[in-house]
Order: C-alpha cells, then sequence, then structure tokens
C-alpha cells in the first residue's frame, strides 16, 4: 500500500470503506461459519494466498465475531457472506480504527468498546511482528505479511493517526502500539510514533 491510499481510507467513515473495500476485492462468497453454532469455520471464506484477510463488517457492533465464544452470542446474520469484506492487515487495522474513531452504532453492544481490543491485541501485535524484521516460513503468513514490508512508513502513519484521533488515550499509548505477538517492544515502531 502507498501513502496515497492510506491517506484515502483514513478519511472515510466506517461503512465508507467497508463499501471501497468490496469494491477492491470482491465480495465474500461464503458465509464465515458452516452452522449457526459458530463452532466451524468456513474454509472456503479464506483468501490468504491472496494476502487478504476476512473482516465482519459488523464488527462495529460485536466484538470478535470471528471467535466461536463471541460469535454464538450476537446474530447468525453478521456471519453471512454478504457482512464479510476482505482486506489486508494495514487495511484491517484501518477498519478497526474507524470502529473505535466512530460513535457507537445502533444496535452495538453497549458494554463492549469495539474496534480497539482486536486492533490492540491481534492486529497491531502481528503487524509490529512484520516489520520488526521477522522472516516467515508458514506459507499463509508470507503471503500476508511479505507484501507490507515495503509500507513500514505507511503503518507509521496509520499509528499516528490513532494516536491523534482516540477517544481512548490511556489505552491507545505508544508502548502498547508497539508490541509485538511476544509481548516485547519492537523498537523501530515505538521510535517512530513516540
Amino acid at each position: 500500500m502507498d501513502g496515497k491510499e492510506v491517506k484515502k481510507e483514513l478519511g472515510l467513515s466506517y461503512d465508507d470503506l467497508c463499501e471501497y473495500l468490496l469494491n477492491k476485492y470482491g465480495a465474500a462468497g461464503y458465509d464465515y461459519f458452516l452452522t449457526k453454532t459458530c463452532k466451524s469455520k468456513n474454509q472456503k471464506v479464506t483468501r490468504t494466498k491472496e494476502g487478504l484477510v476476512c473482516h465482519h463488517m459488523d464488527e462495529d457492533k460485536a466484538i470478535q465475531l470471528s471467535n466461536p465464544r463471541f460469535a454464538v452470542n450476537n446474530p447468525y446474520e453478521y456471519q453471512k457472506a454478504d457482512r464479510l469484506v476482505y482486506c489486508n492487515p494495514l487495511e484491517h487495522l484501518i477498519l478497526h480504527i474507524k470502529i473505535a474513531e466512530e460513535p457507537k452504532k445502533d444496535g452495538a453492544n453497549i458494554i463492549e468498546t469495539q474496534g480497539i481490543g482486536g486492533a490492540i491485541r491481534f492486529i497491531i501485535p502481528e503487524l509490529n511482528h512484520c516489520y520488526s524484521g521477522f522472516i516467515y516460513t508458514r506459507e499463509f503468513e508470507k503471503n500476508l505479511y511479505d507484501p507490507l514490508f515495503k509500507s513500514f512508513k505507511e503503518y507509521i502513519s496509520i499509528l499516528k493517526y490513532w494516536l491523534k484521533i482516540t477517544k481512548y488515550p490511556q489505552i491507545v499509548t505508544p508502548e502498547e502500539l508497539s508490541i509485538d505477538v511476544y509481548g516485547r517492544r519492537v523498537e523501530k515502531v515505538y521510535k517512530a510514533i513516540k
């Protein structure tokens, strides 16, 4: 991703970004889980060979919809193909930032803070792992992260944007945004955003 596209995506609303990504990558052809019990992910929904992850559009209303424990407690409609969008890992982060940035949607779980946990606990640590210089050997990880090695500057601009607009400065801090999958601080990221 180049800086121009990152800037464009950061300037969109969450709903407009979902629409943009649907046009960019195409619609999902399959529901996320095979049944309403949400116990088995439909492997046909995966597009990691193309460097893409699947995002639930309704994560602006409920958290961790790809996790069976959380998914089963929400409407099954959130798992339907027409409620899924594909994105690369940087765009996935932007989607979560947009969720956290915008007011809660009608019908959102009021006791949850949508957008933040997914970004800080899952997406950012993986991206920081990528930018720490880690060499991936598993094919799906290579497909997802190798194309992003040249987008470090763009990644930093996304993190700086979030630090600037966050409603949760006690959670969204340079320290939190520079942790990798092992809980270690990635100095390259920390120094760039501090």
